[in-house]
């Protein structure tokens, strides 16, 4: 392996593993008062339903555009 690569491998297995230690260490913290849990229940549920509609919409557009490429 040239040194390039080696060096470039090596900072993303790095990254792979301090991310995985900060997920771990924010995933222990407390998850705040009950007030905090629900707004965090209602963030959750909303970007649940933006995203699925996102993923639909994507999907149509693929759809569409895999006819069109085909023909």
């Amino acid at each position: 392996m040239t040194d390039p690569i080696f060096v470039a491998m090596a900072a993303g297995i790095l990254a792979i593993i301090y991310g995985g230690f900060l997920a771990r260490s924010i995933l222990k913290k407390p998850t705040g008062s009950q007030k905090m849990v629900e707004i965090s229940d209602a963030i959750k549920t909303g970007a649940k339903a933006y995203l699925n509609r996102q993923y639909k919409t994507i999907a149509m557009i693929a759809v569409i555009l895999f006819v069109v490429l085909w023909l």
